[in-house]
């Protein structure tokens, strides 16, 4: 056996790990012609313009729903969803355990109140067991985010909606392109929000996001909320309703329509690292491929190693420094457990003692409950994170599984 790195053996991979080239020429050229146009009086708002319009068709066809409709984040996609949905204040909206903050603080932007499902400890997703545990008669709505690319069991989630007449927000910031029973994410709920940021599989610039529905109403809902409720589609000649401004821009577009028409050959070579790492460490005790629903197919935003501690003579923190010291890129892991942020845990939401709207609808302060997911922690602790892309080539995926078989050999219980 070899000795480790970290023990001062030589290094599995000694090569820099592949850097992510995400754009080329083509979206160079789609910003300096739009450029050139608007030098020439077009405009750089949607307004006057004509490529959100095209990108929002574009967008909609890519994930196989009827409507989509742009916005200028991926937060701003989830506000608009939940704008869409008009629900009262003081509902419930059932929420990912583990998320990024912008898929949280909507709701209660909203006057609305997160109750967290928790999570299967094999993944970090929100279970149906999770959800069906927070279910309460204040509930209408779940947003379901598809973490690290892996599709939540959206079969059972869809089911306990149509059970109790819930509303299902599929938060797929982190799923471009992913599958689930031949769908793509964003076209199996009543809505779905896309996050364009940079860093994403796809991007629209540096910010951007994207509303998709097969729902006329909630399709117009979502446009309105997301320009201050301007009356589109509609005879009333003033806003609707509260709204923000929202808008993507032309600029957004021109970028994110080239970007477009990469995303699945980016998810599927992301899926073909991740497969081969699979096949490769098939036979290992300690380390595997995060567990994800059988009739998915993920877009890997970044990859879960799942660890059995039990079967290593080590802690996970010194199997994560020692797969580093081998030249793999290993975290500790995701982190992102959302109830346990500061203005959650403190409900510091409006104002500097108001409590709202948690105090309206639990005014004796029994919230604990919304915010307790023990599987969540637990899921967060059996895994490694791995930054994974498009870049990743298949000698990068040999190299990660002889660094973890290494490892496991030096330190197999």
């Amino acid at each position: 056996m070899s000795k480790l790195a970290i023990d001062g053996g030589t290094p599995v991979r000694t090569d820099p790990w592949p850097a992510r080239l995400q754009i080329d020429d083509r979206e160079i050229n789609a910003v300096m012609e739009l450029m050139q146009a608007t030098k020439a009086g077009g405009a750089f708002d949607r307004y006057g313009g004509v490529h959100v319009d095209e990108y929002e068709v574009k967008f909609a066809e890519a994930v196989g729903t009827r409507w989509a409709t742009g916005m200028s984040a991926g937060t701003a996609a989830v506000h608009s969803a939940l704008g869409a949905l008009r629900l009262e204040p003081g509902t419930e909206v059932i929420s990912s355990p583990i998320t990024d903050q912008g898929a949280v603080m909507p709701v209660v932007a909203q006057g609305c109140i997160p109750v967290f499902a928790d999570a299967s400890p094999e993944c970090m997703n929100m279970s149906p067991e999770g959800i069906r545990a927070k279910l309460t008669d204040r509930t209408g709505a779940i947003i379901c985010g598809h973490i690290a690319g892996i599709p939540c069991e959206m079969d059972e989630i869809m089911a306990i909606a149509k059970e109790r007449d819930l509303f299902v927000i599929e938060d797929c910031a982190q799923a471009h392109g992913a599958t689930y029973g031949g769908k793509v994410v964003g076209s199996i709920g009543h809505l779905g929000a896309y996050s364009l940021m940079s860093g994403k599989h796809t991007v629209a610039g540096g910010q951007g996001g994207m509303v998709t529905t097969d729902d006329e109403e909630l399709y117009w809902n979502a446009k309105r909320f997301a320009d201050r409720g301007k009356p589109f589609n509609s005879e009333v000649g003033s806003n609707l309703f509260l709204g923000l401004n929202y808008r993507m821009t032309e600029l957004d577009a021109v970028i994110g329509k080239v970007q477009l028409t990469k995303m699945m050959d980016i998810a599927d070579r992301r899926r073909a690292f991740v497969y081969k790492l699979k096949d490769e460490i098939a036979d290992l005790q300690a380390f595997s491929v995060c567990w994800y629903p059988e009739k998915s197919d993920p877009a890997w935003w970044f990859l879960l190693i799942r660890i059995h501690v039990d079967k290593l003579t080590c802690d996970k923190a010194t199997a994560v420094q020692a797969i580093q010291a081998e030249g793999i890129p290993m975290g500790m892991n995701y982190g992102a457990i959302a109830t346990k942020a500061h203005w959650l845990q403190e409900r510091s939401a409006f104002g500097r003692q108001s409590q709202f709207p948690w105090d309206c609808v639990w005014p004796d302060g029994d919230w604990e409950w919304a915010l307790d997911v023990p599987n969540a922690w637990a899921a967060d602790e059996n895994h490694m994170r791995m930054g994974v892309h498009e870049c990743c080539d298949e000698q990068s995926a040999l190299d990660t599984a002889e660094a973890l078989r290494k490892v496991e050999e030096a330190y197999r219980a």
